[in-house]
This record gives C-alpha cells, structure tokens and sequence, in this order.
C-alpha cells in the first residue's frame, strides 16, 4: 500500500460521524457524558449510576455545565429533532424542542452550546445539498423570550467544516471560520455584541498559504485571542502554526501570525486541541504520538510525548476567567478525567450524583429559578428522555399535596389577627368552577401555540412567494433573451445555409426552461397547500376565541352566585 493510498484511507476516517464522549467542568467540579448512536447517558464524577438518559437514536449531543448544580444539552435525534435540555439539581428537567432540521439529504457537524443566564446559544454546521464541500453555518439562540435563527455564512472544506466560537469577557460571542479557496485558506471573523444581540459584518482577517486542515481557538482571561491551524507541506508533514489578536474587544483588532511554525509532524495526522489554565496556554496534538506543549509567555516547551493510548473526548470547561470548548484525551486510569490535569494544575473533586427528583431534597425556602426556555408542548413531547431514578430509593418523585388548612375566626383571633369574614355554611360552593378553569387555561395555551404556528406559516408564505417571483423573473429575463437569440438565428439563416446551423444550440435553453417550469409548478402547489393551512389556523383560532369567551361567560355567572350571594343575603 502507497504512501498515498494510506493518507486517503486516514482522511475518509476522519470524514464519518464519531461518537465522542463530553467532559464538562465548571471549576474543579464534572460531570462526563456519554454519547452513542442509541442516547447518550449523564453521569456524575466518580458515580457507576447515571442520573439522567436519552435513549433515542442520536446524531449530536453537546453540553455544558454552568455551575456545581445545573447542566444544559443540547442534542440532534436521528428524526430531525434538535432539543434543548435544562437538568437543574433541584427540581426536574425541563426540554424544548427547538427545531425539525431535515437529516435525510444533510449532513451535520461541530455543535457548540452557551449559556448565559436567560441566553441560550446553539451553533452546528450542515453540508450543501447541491455544492460539494460547501458547509453551512447556522446560529439558533434564545433571548428569553423567543428562538432565533441567523445564518452565519459558508466554509468550504472537504472533510470537515472549520470553524469556532469563543466568548470574551463582555459576553460578546466571537465567530472564527477557515474556508479554502484554491491556493489559499481565508480567515473569516464575526461578532455576536452581547448587549444588543446582533452580529456584526465577516471580516476577512488572515490570508493562510496552503490548505488548512484542522485548526482550534480560544479566548485568554484577558481577551486575547489566539489561533491554531495546522497545515500539510510538500515533503508530506504538518506544520503547526499560530496567530494572536492582541485585544479582542476591539472590532478592529489586527491578527498577528507567527513567522515560524510552532512544531512539524509527520503522519497520520488525528487533531489538535488547546486551552488556558491560570495565565499558560496548552496545546494537545494528537498523531502517532500524543504531545503536549506550553506557553507561558517565554515560547512553547513540550511537556510530554509518547505513544498514544487515551481515547478523545470533548472538554467543555466553564470557570469564572475563563471558557473553552475544545478537543482533548480521557485519562484510562482515573474514569471520567481529562488526561495531563496534574500537569495542567487541576484538581478536579467529585460531584455528588445529582438527581433532580429525590435524592438530593432541596432546602427549605429555596427560590428554583424558572427554566430559560418553555417546555415540550404536549403534542411533540418526546417520552424517552426521562432522569433515572436512584436505585435503592423509593419514588416520590411527586412530593403530596400539602393539605388544605382552613384558619377559624378563633384561631385568627388567637394569633393576634382579624379574622377574614364571618362563618360560613358548609354547602358553599367555591368561587372558582373546578372543572372549567383547567379547561380555560388549555384553551388559551393552545391559541398561543396556534398564534406561533400562523405567523410561522406566515413568513413561510412570503418566502414562497419570494421565491416564485424570483422565478417569473428568471422565466421572463429567458423568455427575452430567447427571443434576442431567435432573431439572431434568423439572420443567421438569411446568410447561412440549413445544413451549417447547429442544432444542439438550443438544447441547454430547451432544458432550462423545462426545468423552470417543473419548479413553478411544484411551488405554486407547495404555495396552495400553505395557504390552505394558513386558512385552517385562522378558522381554528376563531373557533378557539368563541369558546374561551364562553367559559369566560359561565365562569362569570358562576361566580356572580354561590358564595357571594349567600355572603350578601
């Protein structure tokens, strides 16, 4: 087997969906996840029993722990669903479903997950379904109220899309994407202002000679951004290189790229991952061998190489300086830490096993913070992501009611108060009907969710018909340009004989307008059956309106009798 013949059989490797497992640490604290294509499992540090299970077929799951006692996912099920979880150490999950991405025709990669306070940030790459090696990337976040979504733009790459998120000290979200265009790789860079919410405009920052083919970033305590890619030279090496941005506050903050690479290796080549721990950079370069390098201001020194035997994991690290999502390596002789933590200064002590129901019993008059997002509705709600229970534990996973004590103007009167109103019969019936108010509340979530779906189909119309004009532009720009060529033909003809005209002229015209056709005609029925259900959700909007008024009616003349008129007579 050539040289060559091996380096291809490495890179298609490379090119299929891996399940890697998660580290997430917030200080010195972890918890480590475990992802395959039938769920993923949350374990807490040093615990054999999982405390929480998704056992659906998955694509991606990510994470991210934002204190000692609550952990955000984020997953993509084979069906298309992408949903957001919330497992605080209080009380019990709490999902979303977040979107229906189409997985058939698209292929989704790099999912990154942030969470600050009521904002929640998701990014992923999906492939092109008609331009190879085109990557797209999308943005979808939460600002405590809705969900957005923005398109981040394109990477082109063969294998794998090369782009990264870091965070700065303000909370601006900082976009850096590598794309390949011929000779060269471009840096593109973007910023997500974490006051305002918006993006700003790519910026092209760093023109790279050659290919890049892996790369990794992050953001110091002080805000300085750095930059390692890795790029393959003609002798058949990889070069590893870097940059910095000095002050990344700043919109306009140059990139200053190091004039020699850091280190050269031969192959295979596997990744590469980075971090900052107390003012010193570290570098994880995994190939044939595992090498870790540091840089704590006096240039980089290796620390350790040898033959490699750990297997990779995500570390999404969270701490009060700093943040860093980025490749790394599992310790096989201590379960569920990251490898070189002695050398990289960590302690990381046990979490106790977090159950969100029973095992850990809150305090008495703790405030549990509402959820950042509503929960699933009950109508796409998923069955199979539920929390495990302890084993040795009974369920009471749903504490009882706390019995209903009526105070007597006695008692009232003993405790120093005035008591509320006189004695009333025992036949009083309650103020509110018992029945109908559920019924109410129902019936207004369900016009809220109706509301969504309208606007929804609302802009998904406008798209239609955008799309459709764009498309009755085309055909008409053809239909000109077909008569432009026709009376070009026709001279021709007047000063040619029919034997020299080519005929195969117009078989690519032919073939477009075909095909312009089969387009109008599939997006004018897909524009009919969305206006059919556009009218089918205003109907049911009305429908839902004159029933709410009627319980509200009843609820009133209800209320109007009973108590009140027997407390008046």
């Amino acid at each position: 087997m050539t040289k060559k013949t091996k380096e291809v059989i490495v890179l298609a490797f490379q090119s299929r969906t891996t399940f890697t497992p998660l580290l997430l640490t917030y200080e010195n604290e972890s918890v480590y996840l475990h992802i395959d294509s039938q769920g993923c499992t949350l374990f807490g540090a040093d615990s054999p029993e999982p405390y929480y299970k998704i056992q659906e077929p998955l694509l991606l799951a990510h994470g991210i722990m934002t204190d000692s006692e609550t952990v955000h996912l984020v997953v993509l099920k084979t069906n298309g669903e992408l949903c957001y979880t919330l497992i605080p150490r209080f009380s019990a999950p709490q999902t979303t479903l977040i979107a229906k991405l189409d997985v058939r025709a698209t292929k989704y990669r790099r999912l990154f997950l942030f969470a600050q306070g009521k904002m929640i940030h998701i990014f992923y790459a999906c492939s092109h379904q008609a331009i190879r090696d085109l990557w797209r990337i999308e943005h979808r976040f939460w600002n405590g109220a809705t969900w957005n979504s923005v398109h981040l733009g394109e990477v082109v790459h063969p294998r794998e899309p090369l782009y990264h998120v870091n965070i700065d000290g303000q909370g601006n979200l900082h976009l850096l994407t590598l794309t390949f265009q011929g000779r060269y790789s471009l840096l593109f860079t973007n910023r997500f202002n974490g006051t305002f919410h918006i993006w700003g405009s790519p910026t092209e920052t760093l023109k790279i000679s050659g290919e890049v083919v892996d790369m990794a970033a992050l953001m110091t305590s002080d805000n300085v951004h750095h930059l390692f890619w890795v790029v393959k030279t003609p002798s058949g090496q990889f070069e590893v290189r870097w940059a910095q941005q000095t002050n990344a506050l700043e919109l306009t903050g140059n990139w200053h790229p190091s004039p020699a690479p850091i280190r050269t290796f031969p192959l295979p080549w596997r990744n590469i991952g980075s971090l900052e721990i107390n003012g010193v950079i570290w570098l994880l370069i995994h190939t044939e061998e595992e090498t870790l390098l540091l840089n704590d201001g006096a240039g980089w020194r290796l620390v350790s190489s040898h033959s490699p035997f750990h297997r990779p994991i995500q570390w999404v690290h969270n701490g009060k300086r700093n943040f860093h999502q980025t490749y790394w390596l599992e310790n096989q002789a201590e379960r569920h830490t990251p490898v070189y933590q002695r050398e990289l200064g960590l302690a990381l002590s046990p979490t106790p096993q977090l159950t969100p129901f029973q095992s850990l019993s809150p305090k008495k008059n703790i405030q549990i913070p509402p959820p950042p997002v509503p929960a699933f509705y009950p109508e796409v709600s998923s069955s199979t992501s539920y929390p495990v229970p302890p084993l040795s534990i009974p369920d009471n996973s749903s504490p009882p009611s706390p019995p209903i004590v009526t105070e007597s103007p006695s008692d009232a009167a003993e405790k120093g108060s005035e008591p509320l109103a006189p004695p009333l019969e025992e036949n009083i019936q309650p103020q509110q009907p018992a029945q109908e108010n559920p019924q109410l509340e129902q019936l207004i979530t369900t016009v809220a969710h109706l509301e969504q779906e309208n606007s929804n189909l609302s802009l998904t119309v406008q798209s239609m018909l955008s799309k459709f004009d764009q498309i009755l532009g085309a055909l008409s720009e053809n239909i000109i340009k077909s008569r432009q060529e026709s009376a070009v033909l026709e001279d021709s003809i007047e000063t040619s004989t029919l034997a020299e005209i080519p005929v195969d002229e117009l078989e690519p015209f032919k073939e477009a307008m075909a095909n312009l056709e089969k387009e109008t005609e599939s997006l004018s029925q897909v524009l009919r059956v969305m206006l059919a259900k556009q009218e089918e959700s205003d109907s049911s909007l009305e429908n839902l309106g004159v029933q709410i008024s009627q319980l509200q009616e009843k609820t009133d003349q209800k209320n109007r009798g009973g108590f009140w008129n027997k407390w008046i007579t």
